[in-house]
């Protein structure tokens, strides 16, 4: 079966990053590696994980989650990633209903898929949390 993939990587004019973020380069997508995991209670959707900030000096980025402070750095990746999305085709929709009956075929038109940005880059946060005494990071980020 041969899978179509469509390259479709938006320009510097149809999305735009912070300012902080402009001293890395265009506008690009950058992969966070975390060491552990993140806990959360009940639904993990649409939650604020925490606040990202680059310093201008030193130019490495930490990571504030509650009361922890993540320090890391940027590493370029030995080989890049493509971030793919997979286009909803019109039987789709057509047979989502159906798909729970016993008499569901396969379709036969593949599905297809889009390139919507190349990774290079990554920041990696591999260093223990430093405890921050205070308040945590409760605010969202502004919509």
């Amino acid at each position: 079966m041969i899978i179509p993939i469509n390259v479709n990587i938006a320009g510097p004019s149809t999305r735009s990053l912070p300012p902080t973020f402009a001293q890395y380069g265009t506008d690009e997508v950058v992969l966070v590696e975390l060491q552990g995991a993140l806990e959360v209670e009940g639904s993990s959707e649409g939650q604020f994980v925490g606040k990202l900030t680059v310093d201008s000096d030193s130019k490495k980025p930490t990571l504030r989650i509650g009361h922890h402070l993540l320090e890391g750095k940027l590493v370029n990746l030995n080989k890049p990633f493509a971030v793919m999305h997979k286009q909803a085709r019109p039987e789709d929709v057509e047979q989502e209903s159906d798909r729970n009956s016993p008499f569901a075929t396969e379709s036969s038109t593949p599905p297809q898929w889009d390139i919507i940005a190349v990774v290079k880059r990554k920041m990696v946060f591999a260093k223990r949390p430093m405890p921050i005494v205070g308040r945590p990071v409760t605010t969202e980020p502004p919509v």
